[in-house]
């Protein structure tokens, strides 16, 4: 038998309610819609320069995961006979090298890079492998589908955050654009109508932090260095009120935009009978998501300070 195969169905003999539990709750850890929350509260609330430099890193990795996908194709462990998946609906698309894996990865060595604290290691070492584990657990990757996740996840956020830093640092904007080339590139060379519309977001980022950075320049600092002791709990809870509006809005506006451009792009489909493998559909879909992450990076902290929550 298959050692990979052998290490699944090993995983598989020790399941049961509790520990299907836990690793339910390793995977839905690094899900897309707990990240964006955890990423925004970081970028537009705690620590502006942290939270773009973990969103550099986060998707610089998705991209760089996808395109690996889409060029390796390697089949899914689920279907194979004796194997029970579970949670397959977390399991869409190809199978070499685990996504949620490489982001687990990404997202806690950027933690554990910015903030470096013994407590904040422990804690992303065990969610590191604690994910990587579960996707063998639930039997929704092969072995050397998380051993690779957790190589690039660690390789790429660590190129991803030194390239982030030098470019913040030097301003050397016209070095983040050109990176966009490889990528390009590498669009061209799969083909792949997945891979160039999630390709978007990598450049509404790039373009929005290079807005953000240049004309917007919103803060999370407090730049009040005077200490008033009769109101300093009053500017405390201002403080806190104004991020918990930040945070509310930026989310609420960032999902109006979202749910905008896919209706604005059905009605286009419906309207003009684009069929589904349109090329016209796949620019569209890009459009949408270098629009709404473009949006969440620089767009939203325009309107923080247009409403003086900055």
């Amino acid at each position: 038998m298959d050692i990979q195969l052998s290490i699944l169905l090993f995983f598989q003999s020790l399941r049961n309610p509790i520990l299907n539990f836990i690793f339910l709750v390793f995977t839905v850890s690094t899900e897309a819609p707990l990240l964006i929350l955890i990423t925004a509260v970081i970028y537009w609330c705690v620590n502006k320069k942290c939270g773009q430099k973990m969103l550099f890193a986060i998707v610089g990795n998705f991209v760089v995961n996808l395109g690996i996908k889409e060029f390796v194709k390697a089949p899914r462990p689920i279907g194979t006979k004796g194997l029970e998946s579970l949670r397959v609906s977390t399991a869409g698309g190809y199978s070499f090298p685990s996504a949620h894996t490489q982001t687990a990865t990404t997202f806690w060595v950027s933690i554990m890079t910015i903030f470096k604290r013994n407590y904040i290691r422990l804690l992303g070492v065990l969610m590191v492998l604690g994910v990587g584990l579960s996707r063998l657990y639930l039997a929704v990757h092969w072995p050397i589908d998380v051993i690779a996740g957790w190589i690039l996840g660690i390789f790429f956020t660590v190129l991803f955050v030194k390239i982030f830093d030098y470019i913040d640092d030097n301003k050397k904007y016209i070095f983040l654009v050109a990176l966009l080339i490889p990528f390009i590139l590498i669009a061209i060379f799969l083909k792949s109508p997945e891979y160039f519309e999630k390709f978007g977001i990598l450049v509404g980022f790039i373009f929005g932090y290079i807005v953000e950075d240049k004309f917007v320049r919103f803060t999370t600092e407090n730049n009040n260095k005077k200490i008033n002791f009769s109101n300093k709990n009053k500017k405390r809870k201002n403080i806190i009120f104004s991020r918990i509006c930040r945070f509310l809005i930026g989310i609420v506006t960032i999902g109006i935009l979202y749910v905008g451009i896919k209706v604005l792009i059905s009605i286009l489909i419906t309207t003009l009978n684009i069929s589904d493998s349109s090329m016209s559909i796949i620019f569209m879909n890009f459009i949408k998501y270098t629009l709404v992450v473009f949006y969440g990076v620089a767009g939203a902290p325009a309107l923080f300070k247009i409403l003086k929550l900055n």
